[in-house]
């Protein structure tokens, strides 16, 4: 056993409300705690005043679908309660996806009831 934060770094998304976005085929992934679709809801306009987050990083859902764990392959805005895993260590996209379901097989510890 190992713990999450020996790997990556745990980091709170930029808790931004999709409803105060502007939807932009073309723009950047709106990912939310969403178990469909890599958590990508929308596609919005990308802000001036805000970096997306990193590619390559994990999106790991604190409500909603609790757990729901998604490798990120390109930059993203994230919404309210989610969180996302930068690695310590050089990591494969293998291994990323190994530790999403990992993260995945243990949320009956971390959900409702």
């Amino acid at each position: 056993m190992v713990k999450v934060s020996d790997i990556f770094e745990v980091r709170y998304g930029v808790n931004l409300e999709l409803n105060a976005l502007k939807l932009d085929p073309n723009g950047v992934n709106f990912v939310a705690r969403s178990s469909r679709n890599n958590g990508v809801t929308a596609k919005v306009k990308r802000l001036k005043n805000i970096t997306p987050l990193p590619a390559g990083s994990i999106t790991v859902a604190g409500g909603g679908s609790v757990m729901e764990s998604f490798l990120q392959p390109e930059p993203y805005y994230s919404g309210r309660d989610l969180y996302y895993l930068v690695p310590k260590i050089p990591l494969t996209d293998t291994q990323k996806l190994f530790y999403c379901s990992a993260l995945r097989a243990n949320r009956y510890r971390y959900n409702y009831g």
